[in-house]
């Protein structure tokens, strides 16, 4: 075989590579995200938002999340919920040059602080991670999640009542039985309104507090595009009870083409109240934010449910 025109050829893909990796410029990212403990309902701003969808594109799976332990039968499981601070259980080594960074380079160790002693803020992931950031053409964004995920307590509460329906097969229980047996009292449409969401494109997916992209690319300036869907739990009210009372007479005085507007209520007596009735909902929006950035500079990005922190710290070549 002539290997004549097979060695240029491999010198000049590894020239090619040499030069792509050169021309990287590297960064170290510090990330901090944390939630507010408000309830939505009592946000002006109108938030709740329908069919909130993340746009379809390919993005770097850096973290991963411990894998729950039950699973319905045919179906993928949840995933846990993964601790603030990120170690390398939480991240992913392939498919992607991210390097995570431990505890002594994180810088955002006040912030976090602060937010830890305030009542009105939770921490939701604090993280630091090295990486070569690129152009918007050829960067792509990080899929990035925390927080509690919401799917799981229905979830469970499914494995709990299918468990429940199997039992109730083997007692031979008759269906008037079934229905009111305390076996099957716990439905998981009680626990969370967000059944449709779950099954979306006819699969259980995970459901968590922040969910999202997050890309990181340099024109002439840093920029950061956030994309993140932004859920939390509330109390929604099924039905209302407002007292009405029963009249169980009326007298009206009429006298010719007069009418006199005077109305006598006689035997006032107060209907019986029904107790209001309430379901956890579970509320999405979307945020979708593009902010330019200055290396070194720490940067906040502002949401009535939750925020970020971040800083860019650009390395030496």
């Amino acid at each position: 075989m002539n290997f004549s025109y097979i060695l240029p050829l491999l010198f000049a893909v590894t020239c090619s590579l040499s030069v792509q990796a050169a021309s990287d410029r590297w960064f170290d990212v510090e990330i901090l995200v944390f939630k507010r403990n408000v309830d939505v309902q009592k946000i002006s701003e109108q938030l709740d938002q329908n069919d909130v969808y993340l746009k379809k594109q390919e993005r770097l799976e850096v973290l991963k999340a411990k894998q729950a332990t039950d699973c319905l039968a045919e179906e993928p499981c949840l995933h846990e919920q993964n601790p603030v601070q990120i170690t390398n259980e939480q991240m992913t080594s392939k498919g992607h040059r991210l390097q995570r960074l431990d505890s002594s380079h994180l810088k955002l160790k006040s912030e976090l602080g602060r937010l830890e002693r305030h009542q009105l803020f939770k921490p939701l992931l604090h993280a630091a991670w090295r990486m070569p950031i690129q152009s918007k053409y050829n960067a792509l964004p990080i899929h990035l999640f925390a927080g509690e995920n919401y799917a799981l307590a229905l979830y469970k509460d499914e494995i709990i009542a299918q468990k429940k329906r199997e039992l109730a097969n083997k007692l031979n229980l008759s269906a008037d039985t079934e229905k009111n047996s305390p076996l099957l009292l716990t439905t998981p449409e009680n626990k969370l309104d967000v059944l449709a969401a779950l099954q979306k494109k006819d699969t259980i997916q995970d459901l968590y507090e922040i969910d999202g992209n997050l890309l990181i690319y340099v024109e002439r300036y840093l920029y950061l595009d956030s994309q993140l869907i932004v859920r939390t739990e509330t109390e929604k009210e099924v039905s209302s009870s407002q007292s009405v009372l029963a009249t169980s007479e009326l007298t009206a005085d009429m006298s010719g083409t007069e009418l006199n507007t005077e109305v006598q209520i006689l035997n006032q007596e107060p209907i019986q109240q029904k107790p209001v009735q309430t379901k956890t909902a579970v509320t999405e929006t979307l945020f979708d934010q593009t902010r330019r950035l200055r290396s070194e500079e720490i940067h906040y990005l502002d949401h009535p449910l939750f925020g970020i922190i971040i800083q860019i710290r650009k390395l030496d070549q």
